[in-house]
């Protein structure tokens, strides 16, 4: 007790220090109003961790803004943005600010959750600084507009004996009608398993330990179960959660109440590895999921992979297995109709045969995508799938390192970020498990670096690919397989 007592008084003490005035990235980021775009991000900084709350039919979209060498010693202040129709954000930019201050236990803020009562907003969310102990917290902040915060340090939730202090963090807030209380999922770790802890509330002041709600049970037991939400959809529970190693997948279960027990189901992800600290929302008995797509660092396809990118969000359908499909949200849909850029039929330029370590393809060439559009396509897949190559130099498709790869008699879609002649001796970068028959239905959303491949209205797969603007690409096939495609692309202006 002494530990925790000690602890307490610390986070409590340093919270009283006067908040910086705002650095210069801060104030160029309130400078921008607007921002456009299937993947927003504020110029000049990059999306993390979204936190995504309804309202009133829009959806607000807090996030931790990630800013590359900034002036400040603090990160992560929460930001927000807007939206409507899932293309024009209204950029509300620095909400909650961390405290720039080596000693405070805000000197970086961690993900947490928004929710409503009476008149009031509730924030709670993690405080990270490996300067004091214990590293991590959960602290809490209340407004009355969304954005304007005050902090509460006197609110704070310590680990305990029972959980990790290095790893207490990512609380998620949700009001379970059947018991008529508030409930708090923290990722956290006990006896070495990452696991998500329950707290139990009536009034979103004192809160209870109620011990362990989710046991890990992914491939690597020891993984922190990251930024976990609980919502009710379709007349069942879905626990969503990102395991931080080693797939990085953003993944569900299924209950039929609250506090389970949970079932994974054949389809347990929303996406590939790169979408990353996926969290649902339902907005007016439609469910969402946000997450962000990574960028890479040097920006160029070799790099190591960043935290925090572009925000990246997907509608989510139940079929009848209560299992959920991605699809592009209908409001995005109708802007992209809505849009007067022209929409064209795609022909390929030309037929080239392509040989590998693997067998002989036919490639078919086609001219360079727009900088943000839609590409449709539904393709024939008569034997064993395709190859779709991006960022092609002087048409050499085996040497195209920007490779997704249809699989069908696996009935999964890669990503290699790897040669094509050497498809099959590497390892992808990411994938997705999509049933592929006889024909692949694409909507590929594009977006300078980024494309989301929509797959027969079942999955979405994110990818970074810093070469495809302005270059050609190529659809393969096995040699002898008869092409038959029907394709267009529709250019966002």
């Amino acid at each position: 007790m002494k530990k925790l007592a000690l602890a307490l008084l610390t986070i409590c003490a340093f919270s009283n220090i006067a908040l910086s005035a705002p650095g210069k990235e801060t104030l160029y980021n309130k400078s921008i109003t607007q921002v456009e775009g299937f993947f927003p991000r504020v110029d000049g900084s990059f999306v993390g961790d979204p936190m995504p709350v309804a309202n009133n039919g829009k959806i607000d979209v807090y996030y931790l803004n990630d800013i590359r060498g900034g002036s400040d010693l603090g990160v992560h202040a929460f930001h927000l943005l807007e939206t409507s129709n899932f293309y024009k954000y209204t950029n509300r930019s620095e909400v909650i600010p961390y405290i720039n201050n080596i000693d405070d236990p805000e000197l970086l803020l961690g993900t947490g959750s928004i929710i409503k009562a009476g008149d009031t907003y509730h924030a709670w969310y993690t405080a990270h600084n490996e300067n004091v102990f214990p590293v991590e917290s959960v602290m809490h902040a209340t407004s009355k507009d969304r954005i304007n915060w005050v902090k509460h340090p006197e609110d704070t939730i310590l680990p305990g004996d029972n959980y990790r202090g290095n790893d207490f963090r990512d609380p998620h807030v949700v009001w379970i009608e059947d018991h008529q209380e508030y409930w708090m999922l923290i990722t956290t770790r006990s006896n070495g398993r990452g696991i998500i802890a329950r707290y139990a509330s009536k009034d979103l002041k004192n809160w209870e330990d109620k011990g362990i709600f989710f046991n890990n049970d992914t491939i690597t037991s020891n993984s922190n179960l990251e930024c976990p939400t609980l919502v009710p959809f379709n007349g069942k529970w879905y626990l969503s959660f990102s395991d931080q190693w080693p797939l990085r997948l953003t993944q569900y279960r299924v209950a039929d109440k609250p506090e389970g027990p949970w079932r994974k189901t054949n389809k347990f992800v929303f996406d590939g590895p790169g979408f990353y600290a996926g969290k649902m929302v339902l907005n007016k008995d439609r469910l969402f999921v946000f997450g962000w797509t990574p960028t890479k660092s040097g920006s160029h396809d070799q790099g190591s992979i960043d935290w925090a990118g572009n925000l990246v969000a997907h509608e989510l359908v139940a079929n009848d297995k209560g299992e959920l499909n991605s699809i592009i949200p209908q409001e995005l849909n109708q802007t992209i109709e809505a849009n007067p850029g022209k929409e064209t039929s795609l022909t390929s330029q030309k037929t080239l045969t392509t040989a590998t370590q693997f067998g002989t393809f036919d490639s078919y060439i086609y001219e360079p995508l727009p900088k943000q559009g839609v590409l449709k396509a539904s393709i024939d897949l008569p034997s064993g799938g395709m190859v779709m190559s991006f960022g092609l130099t002087n048409e050499q498709v085996n040497q195209s390192v920007l490779n997704v790869v249809f699989n069908k008699s696996k009935g999964q879609v890669y990503f290699f970020n790897t040669a094509f002649d050497t498809l099959n001796r590497d390892n992808a970068q990411s994938w997705v498990d999509v049933p592929l028959g006889e024909k692949v239905e694409l909507e590929v959303l594009i977006q300078d670096s980024i494309a989301v491949f929509y797959i027969n209205n079942q999955a979405a797969f994110s990818t970074r690919m810093y070469a495809m603007p302005n270059n050609t690409w190529s659809i393969s096939l096995p040699k002898n397989d008869q092409f038959n495609a029907q394709l267009s692309i529709k250019e966002m202006i």
